[in-house]
C-alpha cells in the first residue's frame, strides 16, 4: 500500500527549498501498493482522431432490480484492465539488467487505438510495461506520457482489439447516486473484481493529495491497493471517475475508516489526456517564475506583505519577465481575484489557455503595481512548494518586519535550505 507525504513528482531543487509541514491525514494510493511500490507519506484523457462511442448505450437493468452492477459489469469488464510496471533491476545470478515487476495498479480503456488511462502513481519509476487483458493475456504497452500534479498518466497498446469505456460526465453526478467500481485490488490475482457504493460528497478537496488542485469525487464503494487507475462508473456504464485513493485514518491515532474512497472526476482527466495522447505531456499556460506561499495576514500591516505567493526567480524572456514582473515581487491579485497561496495561483491560471493576457498584481517595496502579463506553454511555472509548506517570514504581534528585512529572510532561508539539500543528498 503506497502512502504519500511529499509531492508524487520527482521535485527540483527549487521544489525542495522549504521543509515540509507535518499533515494529519493520511491518504493511502489505491494503485501501486502491490510489490516494491512500498510506502510513502503524504504532506498529502483522447486526441481529436481518438475515437470515442457518441452514442449513449443504455444499460438495462430490469432484470437485476437488486443489482444494477451486473449489467454495468457485463458492458464495461472488457474496458478495464490491469497495469503491470517494471523497473530495470541488475541480477547477480545472470550477471545481467533485468526487468522487475515494482508494482500492479488499473486502467481503463478510452479509445479503440488502444489507448489506457490509469494514475500516474502507477506507472512512476517504471522502465517497461504490461496490460493485463480481460482475456488474461499480457501485452506490452507504451508510456504515452504522464501529469504528476493531477495524477494521472496513459498507456498504449498496439495491435490489439480493445473495447473503449463509453465517457460519461462527472458534472452530472449527485449524492447518493449509486456508482461501480471495477479494478485490479491485490493486483492480477483479483483482477476485474467489481464493487459497489453511492457518491458520498462531491468536489472534495483533498489538501495535499495532489500537486495542483483537484476536486476529487468520495464514495463508499470499496477500493484497495491495485484499485488505482480503475474505473469508476455511473449505472448507464458510464466511466465518470479514475479511482485514486482512499483515506485511511490520521497519523496521530490509531482509528481506521473504511468506505472513504476517492475518484478524480472524468470532466477532469479528459482535457488533460487528450493533450497527453497529442502532445506526449499536458500544457499549461503558464507566467515563467519559481515562486511559494507566503503565509502573512489577510491584508498588508504597516510594511509586512499579507498572505500572497512570493516570487523567488523569473525565467529569462518569459511572460512575467517581459511583463516587468520580479524576484521577490508578491503576487497578491491575478485578473482581479485574491491570491493566498499557491493552490490559487494554479487554480486560477488553470482555467486559462494559452495566449490569453491576464493581470498581475504584486507587491513591491511597498509599493502595488499591476502588470500583464502574455501566457505561453512554455514559460514553465516552478513551484516551491506545496500548500503545505510555507514562507513565513517572521509574522507576528510584537515585530513587524519590513519588506527588506522579509525579502532578506526568504533568500536567505532559500539559501540555507539549498546549501542543506546539497549537504544531506552528497552521501
Amino acid at each position: 500500500m503506497k502512502h504519500m507525504n511529499n509531492e508524487n513528482q520527482k521535485s527540483s531543487r527549487l521544489n525542495r527549498i522549504i521543509s515540509l509541514v507535518a499533515v494529519a491525514a493520511v491518504f493511502t494510493m489505491v494503485g501501486s501498493g502491490i510489490g516494491a511500490y512500498s510506502t510513502r507519506t503524504s504532506a498529502l484523457a483522447e486526441a481529436d482522431n481518438t475515437q470515442q462511442v457518441e452514442t449513449t448505450t443504455e444499460v438495462d437493468t430490469s432484470d437485476y432490480t437488486d443489482s444494477p452492477a451486473v449489467a454495468v459489469y457485463e458492458k464495461c469488464a472488457d474496458s478495464v484492465v490491469g497495469v503491470i510496471t517494471y523497473s530495470q533491476a541488475w541480477d547477480n545470478m545472470s550477471r545481467e539488467l533485468v526487468q522487475e515487476e515494482i508494482g500492479e495498479g488499473s486502467g481503463v480503456v478510452i479509445s479503440d487505438e488502444g489507448y489506457i488511462l490509469t494514475n500516474n502513481h502507477v506507472v512512476e519509476d517504471g522502465s517497461y510495461y504490461e496490460v493485463l487483458l480481460p482475456s488474461g493475456e499480457k501485452v506490452e504497452a507504451t508510456l504515452v506520457g504522464t501529469d504528476s500534479g493531477t495524477d494521472i498518466a496513459v498507456l498504449k497498446v498496439e495491435d490489439q482489439t480493445l473495447k473503449a469505456i463509453e465517457i460519461g460526465s462527472s458534472s452530472d453526478l449527485k449524492v447518493g447516486e449509486t456508482v461501480i467500481a471495477i479494478g485490479n485490488p491485490g493486483g492480477s490475482e483479483f483482477a476485474n473484481t467489481v464493487t459497489q457504493g453511492i457518491v458520498s460528497a462531491l468536489e472534495r478537496d483533498l489538501d495535499n493529495a495532489f500537486t495542483r488542485t483537484v476536486k476529487t469525487i468520495q464514495h463508499d464503494a470499496a477500493i484497495n491497493p491495485g484499485n488505482s487507475g480503475g474505473a469508476l462508473l455511473n449505472i448507464k456504464g458510464q466511466l465518470v471517475g479514475i479511482n485514486t485513493l482512499k483515506y485511511t485514518g490520521s497519523s496521530y491515532s490509531s482509528t481506521t475508516y473504511e468506505g472513504l474512497g476517492f475518484a478524480i472526476p472524468i470532466d477532469t482527466i479528459m482535457p488533460l489526456a487528450e493533450q497527453i495522447i497529442e502532445y506526449g505531456e499536458v500544457r499549461r499556460p503558464a507566467l515563467g517564475i519559481t515562486c511559494g506561499t507566503f503565509s502573512g495576514p489577510d491584508e498588508p500591516i504597516d510594511s509586512y506583505p499579507p498572505a500572497s505567493v512570493v516570487i523567488t526567480e523569473v525565467t529569462p524572456d518569459g511572460p512575467a519577465d517581459k511583463a516587468g514582473i520580479k524576484a521577490l515581487d508578491f503576487i497578491t491579485e491575478v485578473n482581479g481575484v485574491r491570491i493566498t497561496s499557491l493552490n490559487d495561483l494554479t487554480a486560477l491560471l488553470d482555467t486559462c489557455n494559452e495566449g490569453d493576457t491576464v493581470s498581475v498584481t504584486v507587491l513591491r517595496y511597498d509599493n502595488t503595481n499591476t502588470l500583464l502579463a502574455l501566457l505561453n506553454s512554455l514559460g514553465y511555472n516552478i513551484y516551491s512548494n506545496n500548500s503545505g509548506s510555507n514562507y513565513y517570514g517572521g509574522y507576528g504581534s510584537s515585530s513587524r518586519l519590513t519588506y527588506e528585512e522579509i525579502t532578506m529572510d526568504v533568500t536567505l532561508e532559500i539559501l540555507s535550505s539549498a546549501t542543506t539539500e546539497s549537504t544531506d543528498t552528497a552521501d
